[in-house]
């Protein structure tokens, strides 16, 4: 259970890069997100690994009666209620390690980018089960298996790279080897955990749910225009999107 958002420097350089407007965060994984959002009036919400608060406030501005944000740092919590504090918003400072502490049933569990740092990827699914109505939905993001896949040296396939007429390809090593990867992401020593699209897939089948829609991340001719090196999503997408009911 890392808790690399409450490491000084780690926090700092990554509000540097969440300040900017330009960013994939912005231009590529909130737009596909909030496309496969239906709508939260009336409803009660988790989001899990909330960080800013940016999905509590959204579904409260949609409807939502009850949102719950959980988030193993502080810093993020401090920074959510500092911009997204809302009377219909509770913030849980807890890791999703911990799901099964929290007594409550929910309409929607949102997760956007904070699963690939769960080991136990089953428990999480069944922990989410159990916080779910029948009917339920699940809806999350996370690193895709081709960026999460490579094993240390970190350049073993993200340097080792051959742009061929404005297209570019890379080597894929690891796919199936599955487990921990650490990493330099702003500081040395970030822990992910790496899991093909069979562990996912099967963990929720096993679990009840019915995969309604799966996207692997793509830029649109919007982004592209701001950002050139986006439509390399095209040959190595950054993001998977999941939305799936309990059935």
């Amino acid at each position: 259970m890392q808790n690399i958002y409450d490491n000084k420097k780690f926090f700092n350089e990554y509000i540097e890069m969440r300040d900017k407007e330009i960013n994939a965060n912005n231009l590529i994984e909130k737009p596909i997100f909030k496309s496969l959002i239906p709508y939260f009036k009336d409803k009660k919400v988790l989001d899990i690994g909330c960080g800013f608060g940016d999905l509590c406030r959204l579904a409260v501005e949609d409807g939502a009666r009850k949102v719950v944000g959980v988030d193993i740092s502080k810093n993020m919590l401090e920074k959510a209620k500092e911009i997204n504090s809302d009377s219909k918003i509770t913030y849980l400072n807890k890791p999703m390690e911990k799901l099964n502490e929290i007594n409550e049933k929910f309409d929607f569990v949102l997760s956007s980018l904070a699963f690939h740092y769960v080991e136990d990827f089953s428990k999480l699914i069944k922990d989410i089960k159990n916080l779910l109505v029948p009917g339920g939905y699940l809806i999350f993001s996370q690193e895709h298996p081709v960026e999460t896949a490579f094993m240390p040296p970190q350049n073993k396939n993200i340097d080792k790279k051959i742009d061929i007429e404005g297209k570019r390809y890379y080597l894929l090593s690891d796919y199936n080897n599955i487990g921990k990867r650490s990493v330099r992401w702003n500081v040395d020593g970030v822990i992910k955990y790496h899991r093909n699209f069979s562990v996912i897939i099967n963990s929720l089948a096993e679990n009840g749910f019915f995969i309604e829609k799966l996207i692997d991340s793509y830029a649109d001719e919007e982004a592209i225009k701001l950002e050139p090196k986006y439509k390399y999503q095209n040959d190595r997408p950054y993001f998977l999107f999941i939305k799936a009911k309990l059935l």
